[in-house]
């Protein structure tokens, strides 16, 4: 062989042992996972230990994990999981779910879809609600969920104790997403506020029977104290605003699950839905508002307040 073949041999021979370097690394990173960092062992949570190791799933693996209930996370904009079971020197269990997101509002959204807004906040990461023997709370791009298995004081205590100690661990802070501020603060219900970012998430607070005209950017939804429901929909620019709202328009007056009331005097379009409910219309610069209520009056208000 000459010299020349044995160089060019040589050459391939490291470049293949670097490839696989490589993907060893890449494995035992992927195996790993960065998220079993902030899973808090035994030691820092006194009275509690691991049961059992961590799992993880990253991407569309998320499907795997939960069957039926992982489109929303994906719509939000799902990175990855880390799971751990604990158990109690008494015999206790809880479960810790550490979701990564894409971004900050993407956990924040995620938060704002799982909670129920009648809980009890709790002061862990930017926000936190703790109901019955459910913890969620979001700090930075993560998303935290412990889950008991019963009500007790000793179960809650364990739950809240293991949510300081991931806290404590998990980096980054952040604020809620500048739309949350279209939504007036007078009134508006602790804990109400959805932040959305696709139809899953927008169905979930009111369905529209359709997808035309709601290919927004990013929505907000408020609940008042006298029932009033406002939605905000963002397009990113005007000109996006008014081509949805045109297709949005034209297909709630075609699809017959809505009426059109003329006894009003405005310039908000106003239609009733099937359920008796008045949905009043407005649209200015990028964002499309939406006021709910059972009465044409209160609908009307609830939409001229949307900043």
């Amino acid at each position: 062989m000459s010299r020349a073949k044995r160089k060019e041999r040589g050459a391939a021979a490291a470049l293949l042992a670097l490839v696989l370097i490589c993907a060893a690394t890449a494995a035992a990173v992927c195996q790993e996972g960065p998220l079993r960092a902030y899973l808090p062992g035994g030691a820092s949570v006194s009275g509690w230990a691991r049961d059992g190791g961590p799992q993880e799933y990253e991407g569309e693996n998320l499907y795997t994990y939960i069957d039926g209930g992982a489109d929303i996370y994906q719509e939000y904009g799902f990175t990855r999981v880390a799971i751990q079971d604990y158990k109690s020197a008494a015999g206790k269990s809880a479960s810790l779910e550490i979701f990564e997101m894409s971004t900050a509002a993407a956990a924040f959204g995620m938060f704002s879809f799982k909670r129920s807004g009648s809980g009890k906040a709790v002061a862990l990461g930017c926000e936190a609600e703790l109901e019955s023997y459910y913890l969620n709370f979001w700090k930075g791009r993560f998303l935290a969920t412990l889950t008991g298995f019963d009500d007790s004081l000793e179960t809650v205590d364990g739950l809240l104790a293991i949510g300081a100690a991931v806290d404590a661990k998990l980096p980054g802070g952040g604020g809620e997403p500048p739309l949350v501020g279209a939504l007036p603060a007078d009134g508006l219900k602790p804990g109400s506020v959805k932040y959305l970012k696709g139809l899953l998430g927008l169905n979930n607070v009111y369905p529209f029977y359709t997808a035309r005209g709601l290919a927004f950017m990013e929505a907000v939804r408020g609940l008042y104290d006298s029932g009033e429901i406002l939605i905000v929909l963002d397009y990113g620019t005007a000109e996006a605003r008014r081509a949805a709202w045109l297709e949005l328009r034209s297909e709630l007056e075609s699809s017959g699950r809505f009426e059109q009331p003329t006894n009003y005097l405005t310039d908000a379009v106003v239609f009733k839905d099937g359920k008796g409910q008045y949905l009043a219309f407005s649209e200015s610069g990028v964002r499309l508002a939406v006021g709910i209520h059972s009465t044409l009056e209160w609908a009307l208000a609830t939409v001229a307040r949307a900043r």
